[in-house]
């Protein structure tokens, strides 16, 4: 698929029912890497949607949820069901956004990593290769054990 074809339908993909405009599609073209930076055009949209997480195109970002009308202290106490703060439900959604970014960062990072560029850096400057490839061990084990962690207690390391 080429890569104009993965850009308009993951901005239709963003833009759900509403119509995609031009101005739409040249905001997320903007925030694109040059296409022989994508390991392939099925990169687009996870970087779309990056992107949209990190409030750098605006215009793509679903509209705001309709949120039903309550009581004008709903931001600090819960309703009179046990239900969910208003700021709790905000603190989430931006917490699932986070998370939503940190998979396409991953998935770019693996499809990136592939390939010949280990051997390419090895040969290239063996100390500085092994190095960052220590790094990259080390921060991807520190991830995987803050997912594991769903006790909401994950200090800084």
């Amino acid at each position: 698929m080429p890569t104009a074809v993965a850009l308009y339908r993951g901005v239709k993909e963003l833009r759900g029912d509403r119509k995609v405009t031009a101005a739409d599609l040249a905001e997320a073209r903007a925030i694109l890497p040059p296409p022989r930076q994508l390991a392939s055009p099925d990169q687009v949209p996870d970087v779309l949607k990056a992107a949209v997480a990190a409030g750098k195109v605006p215009r793509l970002a679903p509209p705001p949820p309709q949120m039903p009308a309550h009581r004008a202290d709903e931001h600090q106490a819960e309703d009179d069901q046990g239900g969910v703060t208003r700021d709790q439900v905000d603190e989430g959604a931006e917490a699932v956004a986070i998370l939503e970014a940190a998979v396409a960062q991953q998935r770019q990072i693996y499809d990136r990593v592939g390939g010949g560029v280990l051997a390419a850096a090895l040969l290239y400057d063996p100390g500085r290769s092994d190095y960052l490839l220590r790094e990259l061990l080390q921060y991807a084990l520190r991830t995987a054990h803050r997912a594991r962690d769903t006790s909401g207690d994950q200090g800084e390391d």
